[in-house]
């Protein structure tokens, strides 16, 4: 997990720098208490070694957790970040105040103002899965790869299961696309087995798949984590100290990165 206390570091200076500016917000205070999501520990280290983006070079983000862009942007690579979550972007705004190469847009993934191979590369992390209808994860990816320029690299994770289903909850988490199941509750996310990853590469022309794992943490502390919180808040600091990598059978991400052709 080569890169995560690069990651780390952005975030707890983040909300030191800005509750010495303008004191107290919640987002602030997150980014000290826990900088790196135990659920990110699998995927925007991932991202951040193999986006492949050069300082100068523009990278196009769709709606990943906003670490990654501001971490990027600070390298000298030249990050847009769009999300269909107004209050996500204004938050992120303040927060990143005064970083020169980072750039915010609230739009839809299924439909990005942007023109044909744009930017160098892109990337979208634990978001797809979150878009709901019929085709709706393959509508926005397919957005993602027509803004890429022909050998730029994109990189995506996704939720892995042995057997794909859809996961709803009783209230939106997201943003509410009306999608209900039989008992009312929210569309939440989709999860991935190997037919359904392939199914949604294979809508989307123009990707070549460089490589792709499926990973676990271990111990994997993410359920409890999730289950317990806010208890096991303590532990955010130390997470990346505790875990380790792991691919193979029963992991629950897969990670993709793809060459546009």
């Amino acid at each position: 997990m080569r890169g995560w206390s690069e990651l780390y570091r952005t975030s707890l200076g983040l909300g030191v720098r800005h509750l010495r500016r303008h004191g107290y917000a919640r987002e602030a205070v997150i980014r000290l208490v826990i900088p790196l999501d135990p659920s990110r520990y699998l995927e925007l280290p991932w991202a951040l070694e193999h986006l492949d983006a050069s300082a100068g070079q523009t990278m196009l983000d769709l709606a990943s957790p906003k670490l990654l862009a501001v971490t990027l942007a600070r390298r000298g690579v030249r990050v847009t970040t769009l999300d269909q979550l107004e209050s996500e972007i204004e938050v992120w705004r303040r927060l990143a105040e005064g970083e020169p190469n980072l750039t915010f847009v609230v739009g839809d993934g299924r439909a990005m103002p942007f023109a044909d191979a744009s930017f160098d590369h892109g990337t979208s992390i634990s978001v797809l899965e979150h878009i709901a209808g019929d085709g709706g994860d393959a509508a926005a990816l397919h957005e993602l790869v027509r803004c890429v320029r022909p050998g730029g690299t994109i990189a995506i994770t996704l939720p892995y299961a042995p057997d794909a289903y859809i996961e709803y909850r009783k209230a939106p988490a997201y943003v509410d696309h009306g999608e209900r199941d039989d008992v009312g509750r929210v569309f939440f996310q989709r999860w991935y087995d190997d037919a359904a990853v392939q199914r949604l590469v294979s809508e989307c022309a123009g990707l070549e798949l460089v490589d792709s794992s499926i990973v676990r943490l271990q111990p994997n502390l993410s359920a409890a984590y999730i289950r317990t919180f806010p208890l096991l808040i303590p532990l955010g600091p130390a997470y990346g100290l505790l875990a380790r990598e792991r691919r193979g059978l029963g992991g629950d991400v897969v990670r993709l990165r793809f060459t546009r052709r």
